[in-house]
């Protein structure tokens, strides 16, 4: 009997423990600065980002890259058939280099920057190629007979 009540003492005490800590992790922010699993914040790296699309959409929406995590996509990509690729995501020209994605799909022009969560669509080939060369970048759409 004794036994059952140490037992129900120290589960208790540990459970005052796991909430003192929770509550203090939520209320001191300099703590939850130090999480390093935590990216929810937006840190500007000076890199510049496409001006010209008109929409993006996430990640999630392309059905090829929504199970690889963002820092393996670009490994992914290189392990990947090009023209399976642009078969499945029914791409009819492409073009890549080693920061960026870009490709035709019908009347769209979409660029995808390995590693980051959404991707850029553009009308017009034009400002595909104004905002790639804003980003020191020179990629060439071929069609899926090159690959």
């Amino acid at each position: 009997m004794r036994w059952l009540f140490r037992l129900i003492r120290n589960l208790l005490a540990l459970l005052a423990i796991v909430i003192i800590i929770v509550i203090v992790y939520r209320n001191v922010p300099a703590i939850s600065d130090l999480n390093p699993f935590d990216h929810s914040s937006d840190q500007e790296t000076g890199e510049m980002s496409p001006q010209r699309a008109n929409s993006t959409y996430t990640i999630e929406d392309n059905p090829l890259l929504q199970n690889v995590p963002l820092g393996q996509t670009k490994q992914a990509f290189k392990w990947i058939n090009k023209s399976e690729f642009m078969d499945v995501s029914g791409l009819e020209r492409m073009g890549y280099d080693e920061d960026y994605v870009a490709g035709q799909r019908g009347t769209e022009y979409i660029l995808y920057k390995f590693g980051e969560p959404k991707m850029y669509v553009y009308q017009t080939e034009q400002d595909l190629i104004n905002d790639l060369s804003e980003m020191n970048s020179n990629i060439k759409l071929l069609p899926k007979t090159a690959y």
